[in-house]
């Protein structure tokens, strides 16, 4: 998923996009979007030995660690995720991760070739229901072996964040992309967000695709095609089904979905993947308009999606 021109960093393993409506962002919504990045990336990250997650939570069992407000409200977030879905967006996936290579940031690892180097152990995450939340004192207690990752819900949700901060404090009206987890403002209905559905994992905004229109709101695409990696004769990927510890048997290789929120256009777009032969029915139960890919069915639509032409928003 590509969109047209703005402000681009490469941060969080991935591409990070912020445009401006109708021109360019404003310095002051860079520094927002910059600062943004940075606090999640130094409170949430999994492959920062710096960072407050992995500080705190490396295995080792944890009761009532007050964490900070960020880190709590992402640990909120990826709670919520699991439930939603079933317990298959199941943020305890860290070893699971770990166990089938994908250790270190996916750019520098394919630098490396640190992925997939070694033998491949199957690590069953002990499920979200081992990570307790009190809101009271904002403390985290966890089991003794739970190691997390909130790369399902992380983006989407800090995506979600820098786009309401902009809007509250400059009344300005912004989209924020960070690999393919888009939120979007409200806009008036002249003037859409145009974004290029696309598979180019180039991320050029000229590649073929199928072109939206959105008023605002979130657009995410979850996909198995850029992080994967191989491991022998396995082929891997970094969306886990919790319920076996290995890379999802997903029926597609890409879901496009919109919702009210880059968080909930995420969490049905990972979890139809997510859930393997079990996807095509959730999402559809859903009623979010998606677009789903597969080589062996092609291109399937969900809940009023076009193949043509303009989408209108969910916001």
């Amino acid at each position: 998923m590509s969109v047209g021109s703005g402000y681009h960093t490469s941060a969080l393993g991935t591409d990070c996009f912020l445009l401006g409506y109708c021109g360019s962002p404003s310095v002051e919504a860079i520094d927002i979007f910059l600062r943004l990045i940075d606090e999640m990336d130094r409170a949430a990250s999994r492959f920062r030995n710096d960072s407050e997650l992995n500080r705190i939570f490396n295995g080792t069992a944890q009761k009532e660690v007050v964490v900070s407000e960020l880190l709590f409200a992402a640990l909120e977030t990826a709670l919520y995720g699991a439930r939603i879905t079933n317990g298959y967006l199941d943020p305890t996936v860290g070893g699971s991760l770990a166990g089938l290579g994908y250790k270190t940031d996916f750019r520098s690892s394919l630098g490396s070739g640190g992925l997939g180097s070694g033998n491949v152990q199957v690590v069953l995450p002990l499920g979200y229901q081992s990570v307790r939340l009190n809101r009271v004192n904002r403390s985290v207690s966890v089991r003794q072996g739970v190691k997390l990752d909130l790369g399902a819900t992380g983006k989407a949700f800090l995506a979600d964040r820098i786009k309401y901060q902009i809007e509250t404090d400059l009344s300005e009206k912004v989209l924020v992309n960070l690999g393919g987890d888009i939120s979007a403002s409200l806009v008036d209905q002249e003037t859409y967000w145009t974004i290029n559905v696309t598979e180019d994992l180039s991320l050029d905004p000229n590649s073929n695709g199928q072109i939206i229109e959105i008023a605002g709101g979130g657009v995410a695409t979850s996909s198995i095609l850029r992080r994967t990696w191989k491991s022998g004769a396995l082929r891997l990927h970094h969306i886990i089904d919790p319920f076996s510890g290995m890379s999802s048997e997903s029926a597609y290789h890409s879901v496009t979905v919109l919702a009210g929120s880059a968080l909930d256009a995420n969490i049905a777009s990972s979890g139809a993947i997510a859930m393997g032969p079990n996807g095509p029915k959730w999402l559809e139960s859903l009623g979010l308009p998606a677009l789903a890919r597969s080589k062996e069915h092609g291109e399937s639509c969900f809940g009023g999606w076009q193949r043509a032409g303009a989408v209108g928003s969910h916001a």
